[in-house]
């Protein structure tokens, strides 16, 4: 039987370089697995396998797609037929309707 290498939760935090707050955020969504030490129910000590924590890190990797269009600069022209509304005086104008009521 193999013996575990095991990391406390700031330890696994440091290796992934996130809070203890973020990394138990990650253990809560099912992402890392953990290892429970003692008895508690409410809130389980934790241990950390490094493979796990190797694991998830494989798991997140990503790498971005460069784009296959050369970039072009944006040109745009309205097509609309709309004008500027100027708000106070529609405002003004209304009020000067529910006066003469």
């Amino acid at each position: 039987m193999t013996e575990l290498d095991l990391l406390t939760p700031a330890e696994a935090a440091a290796m992934l370089t996130i809070s203890v707050k973020v990394l138990r955020e990650h253990v809560d969504a099912g992402e890392i697995a953990f290892i429970p030490k003692g008895s508690g129910k409410k809130r389980p000590r934790m241990a950390f396998d490094r493979k796990d924590i190797l694991d998830f890190i494989n798991r997140r990797r990503m790498r971005k797609c460069p784009p296959t269009s050369p970039k072009t600069r944006r040109i745009t022209t309205s097509t609309s037929n709309l004008g500027v509304i100027g708000f106070m005086e529609r405002r003004e104008k209304l009020l000067a309707e529910k006066r003469k009521r």
